[in-house]
C-alpha cells in the first residue's frame, strides 16, 4: 500500500501593491477613441459611408474618416477637444491640410445646427477645466454609454 502524503496548496496572499493608475495620456487616447467611434456612428450614411462635413466629399473607408474639430483642439482645451458638439467627420484633406476650411466648417455648422449652437461653442472655448484622471475616466464612461 502506498502511503499518500497530504498535498498542501499554497494560498496566494492578496497583493498589497496598489494598482498603478492609468496615465493621463492613455486616458486621453481612450477618450479620443470613444469620440471617433461616436462621431463615425452618428454621421454614417445608410450605405456605410460618410460625407466630409466641410467639403461634402464621400468618405469610403473608416480609416479615411477623420474626426475633425470646429474649434481646434490647440485652442479649445480638453473641454472642446472631446466635446461631441465640436466634432464632425472630415476627409484627410479638410482635416489635416484644410487650414483654410474653417469658414466653410463654420458656415455648415450654422446651417445645420444654428447660430446659438455655434455661439455656445465659442463661449466654451474660453472656459478652463481641470482635466485630471477623474475627469477623463468619467467622460470615457459617459461616452461608452452613448452607443450601447
Amino acid at each position: 500500500m502506498v502511503s499518500r502524503q497530504p498535498t498542501t496548496t499554497k494560498k496566494q496572499k492578496p497583493s498589497l501593491k496598489k494598482k498603478k493608475p492609468i496615465s493621463i495620456s492613455k486616458l486621453k487616447s481612450k477618450l479620443w477613441d470613444e469620440c471617433k467611434r461616436i462621431i463615425r456612428a452618428r454621421y454614417q450614411r445608410e450605405d456605410g459611408r460618410w460625407n466630409c462635413f466641410t467639403c461634402g466629399a464621400i468618405i469610403e473607408e473608416p480609416k479615411d474618416c477623420h474626426t475633425g474639430h470646429f474649434i481646434p483642439s490647440s485652442t479649445g482645451g480638453a473641454l472642446l477637444r472631446h466635446d461631441l458638439r465640436n466634432l464632425r467627420p472630415q476627409d484627410y484633406r479638410c482635416n489635416i491640410n484644410g487650414g483654410d476650411q474653417g469658414a466653410e466648417f463654420y458656415r455648415r455648422l450654422v446651417e445645420t445646427e444654428g447660430q446659438e449652437y455655434v455661439d455656445e461653442l465659442f463661449r466654451l472655448k474660453n472656459q478652463t477645466i481641470k482635466a485630471d484622471s477623474w475627469w477623463y475616466e468619467q467622460k470615457i464612461l459617459e461616452y461608452k454609454e452613448i452607443l450601447k
